[in-house]
């Protein structure tokens, strides 16, 4: 059974899937995205919007897609932390630049039924997307509709009448 990306000459090769074990997008939460190849020996940085990145850096298994496109499994051979927003990984079959290259845009994505257990009172985003926000006087005010990462803290999107409505988020 061959279930995983496969590359060659820095270019995407044909991908085989056994579709009775493919991972499916509704299954699994997007961490983020490959941004540029780095060096020559097919390392490509990702952009992770995750709140601890240290949770990550042993898995071995990510799946990958863009836009509309199936999932498709990766192996990682490394993944080296730059900051809290910033990793490098090396993934199995990417030899060159060209190959990282190739990667580049792709969503990254993990299974939710992975995912890190959190402490109680503590929720992952995704998770309160659909939710109803009730003010203890107004009552009903709208329903969380996205999160967006702003520069100081990040932005619950919400819609409120018709409109879109902007909460930043605090720890309180």
């Amino acid at each position: 059974r061959i279930h995983r990306l496969s590359f060659s000459y820095g270019k995407m090769a044909d991908f085989f899937v056994d579709p009775t074990i493919m991972m499916k997008k509704s299954d699994c939460v997007p961490l983020g995205y490959f941004s540029k190849a780095r060096g020559l020996q097919g390392e490509i940085k990702a952009v992770m919007d995750v709140f601890d990145i240290q949770e990550y850096r042993r898995v071995k298994t990510f799946y990958i897609a863009r836009k509309e496109e199936a999932l498709r499994e990766i192996q990682v051979q490394s993944f080296k932390i730059q900051s809290q927003k910033l990793a490098v990984f090396k993934i199995e079959g990417i030899q060159n630049r060209e190959g990282a290259e190739a990667l580049q845009g792709y969503t990254i994505y993990f299974p939710e039924a992975e995912l890190p257990a959190l402490g109680e009172g503590h929720f992952y985003y995704f998770e309160t997307i659909g939710y109803q926000i009730e003010d203890e006087q107004l009552g009903s005010l709208g329903t969380v509709k996205d999160f967006m990462d702003g520069a100081a803290q990040d932005i619950l999107q919400m819609s409120y009448q018709g409109k879109e409505v902007l909460i930043p988020m605090t720890r309180d």
